[in-house]
């Protein structure tokens, strides 16, 4: 019997959820047992006791179940708190209701916790919930049930990011070639018809087994009563033993469903990918020809639709490298606008601007990258399996890149880091128009740059330090996973900035919008002033046809939390029918009573001015207002480009500085990332497998981290989340939301060349 042996040995190792449910109909005929199974059950016997926490099966059922009940959950500083119920479904969604009969139709606020994070304050019992949208501060009726519902958050959050991570795991596979397809298709077939085959094989002893059983109660055969209960007792494990073969056999059809699902999806991307970029190149072709035909004398009309056939766009769309590099790109087409600021006179009335990044102190500094080669790529077999993907979860060859990771692209957000040094020397007010210049200016660069940069590793760091020439100093972490998140501390002179970078980013064949999430937070001690604003919105157009261009859109609420004083700063999005200056920014800033007091205003490619206003409308909700032109002041310009920029990914000079090798960093460097280093030196084969490499092992680390995970939950021991290394997750005073806050320690670990705390990541 060695299929039944093998159902049995799988039996004993599985914990069936029937065994514990059917404890409670057993309870009057074994109190053992009942005692035992009743914390698996409900608990209620055993709420006051700790060791229930601890219960393998008690964990289980809190954290695998839809969990619901009463929390108190802040609502505002009038209100406080308020008693809401919350219900935590088997999807891993945290969802409140004002009360139990609006479930299913009245849903009030939810947050997804695969993507949130989850903290839990013991002095003040609050557990606070922070989502990509939203906050949830709630407060437990008693430590007991704060502690169940910090565990069935955890274990859901848990299962929901390992599901997550293991389904992008089989998608990269199922997007890499058809063969690998094909593989998985026939895995799958071979698993089920293995499986049918354990459950044929165990059905036939069970049939077998019940025939002698009934011709041993019949009389047919002589038997005694022992082996007759023997007989009985076999028939019963090997009924078990089927029922658990058709459980398996379901689970594995069901999966392999769901992969074929997958697979299909997939193919069914694929064609309407190319359908659609067959039909963009058709089109583009054709006013090409049409535009010249028409410059070369030839009327549009003559133009014959018969001749539109295109015959270039195979299935492997080989293109050139600078047709999607930076070398490539053009702004958005030209139209004719005007050079009338609102309000404003000619720039060139500027009272002062930048000083420009060449410092004389500090050391020589590099001023050039190596070229981008200039080679082809295929662009099909790659772009036809990112529609709808997140951009941080494309595995994409580093011919789409640029030598830099997000840590150091977020670091560059201080090349005008100058205008908070000479913020910090004024009134509230003028703080905030320097602060709305600086935020514009981190926009400057996005024009000419369309690749993307390197997704940093868990625990990858990046360190700048300019205190000799620039003033200021900076340290980045990747501090998540999931979500990817980047923690980001800077200080300088009279000014200390921090921020958490999270992104969503959608590719919808056409064009590709990233959305940054979170707050970036400036301090000036001075005025005691602590401004906070979120980024904008970047859409790079004309993703699979045309030239590149890109454009960053929506409003940036600026917020000076001590002084209540904002500034709503508009980049206005290009339109080719719009009046308006292309890449345009307009803010006005108003005081405490809502009162403008100046304005904001330029483009985020190439200068900000600042002028005081003179009168306004009085109208709150949609001011007007007329400003005092001789107080013009240029406060930001934008650096020109090197020479030869366009043949170094169109870098400025202080984006060339920011990969240069530097001495004594930690091991978790970006500068040190090898795949991104043979990238910059233009050796790309040899750049994407290493980045492959360095990707399995960051895979490999994480199962196993989510495994130990797992086998702590089970054993109900706690388990400690990966913490960052220079940085601590905290409630933000500000907002509420959850933010990670540098916890010193790194330049006194690079002065004393100690980097034991350091992850081995590369």
């Amino acid at each position: 019997m060695p299929v039944l042996s093998d159902f049995l040995r799988k039996r004993r190792r599985r914990p069936r959820r029937l065994q514990a449910d059917s404890s409670k109909s057993n309870s009057k005929k074994n109190s053992n047992n009942s005692n035992k199974m009743s914390t698996a059950s409900s608990g209620k016997s055993q709420r006051g006791r700790a060791s229930s926490l601890t219960s393998i099966n008690n964990f289980e059922h809190l954290a695998s179940v839809e969990k619901a009940g009463w929390l108190n959950k802040w609502t505002n500083y009038l209100k406080g708190y308020r008693q809401r119920w919350f219900v935590l479904d088997s999807n891993a969604t945290l969802s409140y209701y004002r009360n139990p009969s609006e479930v299913g139709h009245t849903c009030r606020g939810s947050i997804n916790l695969q993507e949130a994070r989850v903290h839990t304050d013991k002095t003040t019992s609050c557990i606070v919930i922070s989502g990509q949208s939203q906050t949830f501060h709630v407060k437990p009726h008693n430590e007991m049930d704060r502690q169940q519902w910090v565990n069935s958050l955890e274990y859901m959050r848990h299962k929901a990011v390992t599901k997550a991570e293991s389904e992008e795991d089989e998608d990269a596979q199922l997007a890499q070639t058809d063969s690998s397809r094909s593989d998985a298709l026939i895995l799958s077939n071979r698993q089920i018809s293995g499986k049918l085959c354990d459950l044929r094989t165990a059905a036939n002893m069970m049939n077998k087994q019940g025939d002698e059983l009934m011709r041993a109660l019949n009389g047919t055969v002589e038997t005694d009563k022992n082996s007759l209960a023997e007989r009985a007792d076999l028939l019963k494990m090997t009924t078990a033993a089927v029922i658990q073969a058709a459980e398996e056999f379901v689970e594995l059809s069901e999966q392999s469903a769901k992969r074929l699902n997958k697979i299909v999806a997939v193919e069914h991307k694929e064609k309407a990918f190319l359908q659609a970029s067959l039909a963009l190149a058709k089109q583009h072709s054709s006013l090409e020809r049409a535009a010249s035909k028409y410059s070369s004398g030839v009327p549009v009309s003559a133009y014959s639709d018969q001749e539109d056939e295109f015959h270039d766009a195979e299935e492997d769309l080989i293109m050139p490298c600078n047709s999607t590099s930076p070398a490539g790109v053009h702004a958005a087409p030209t139209v004719r606008t005007d050079r009338r600021h609102s309000g404003a006179g000619d720039p060139s009335s500027s009272i002062s601007s930048s000083p420009s990044p060449d410092a004389p102190k500090g050391k020589q500094r590099r001023n050039t990258v190596p070229e981008r080669p200039d080679l082809p790529i295929n662009l099909w077999s790659i772009m036809k399996n990112c529609i709808g993907k997140e951009l941080s979860k494309i595995p994409m060859p580093v011919n789409f890149s640029e030598p830099i990771s997000v840590l150091q692209r977020v670091t560059e957000d201080l090349e005008y880091a100058d205008l908070l040094e000479i913020g910090a020397k004024l009134s509230t007010l003028e703080q905030m128009c320097y602060v709305a210049a600086y935020a514009a200016s981190n926009y400057s660069t996005t024009g000419h740059r369309t690749n993307k940069p390197f997704n940093p590793l868990l625990g990858e760091t990046y360190e700048f330090d300019r205190m000799e020439d620039l003033g200021w100093r900076s340290v980045t972490e990747q501090v998540s996973h999931h979500p990817p998140a980047a923690a980001h501390h800077a200080e300088g002179r009279g000014w200390t900035m921090y921020q958490d970078f999270t992104m969503t980013s959608r590719f919808r064949g056409k064009y590709l919008s990233v959305i940054p999430i979170g707050f970036t937070h400036v301090v000036f001690p001075s005025t005691n002033s602590h401004f906070s604003y979120r980024k904008i919105t970047t859409t790079v157009h004309n993703i699979i046809v045309g030239k590149l261009w890109i454009d960053n859109h929506g409003e940036m609420e600026i917020t000076n939390h001590t002084t209540n004083e904002k500034c709503v700063l508009k980049f206005i999005p290009y339109s080719y029918f719009s009046r308006e200056q292309p890449r345009k920014v307009y803010g006005i800033v108003r005081d405490s009573e809502g009162i403008p007091k100046y304005v904001v205003q330029g483009t985020w490619d190439k200068s900000i001015d600042m002028l005081k206003v003179s009168s306004w409308n009085g109208n709150h909700e949609k001011p007007k207002v007329e400003v005092d032109e001789t107080s013009l002041k240029r406060i930001w310009t934008a650096h020109p480009l090197p020479k030869g920029a366009e043949k170094m990914h169109n870098f400025t000079k202080f984006a060339i500085e920011l990969n240069e090798p530097e001495d004594g960093v930690a091991p978790t460097d970006s500068r040190l990332r090898p795949d991104q280093r043979m990238m910059e030196n233009g050796q790309w084969d040899e750049a994407n497998k290493k980045k492959l490499e360095i990707e399995e092992k960051q895979r490999i680390v994480r199962r196993r981290r989510e495994a130990e995970k797992e086998l702590a939950m089970k054993r109900g021991d706690k388990y400690e989340e990966y913490e960052p290394t220079w940085f601590v997750r905290v409630q933000d005073e500000s907002n509420g939301a959850l933010i990670h806050q540098y916890k010193g320690g790194y330049w006194e670990a690079k002065e004393q060349h100690d980097w034991n705390k350091c992850p081995d990541i590369f």
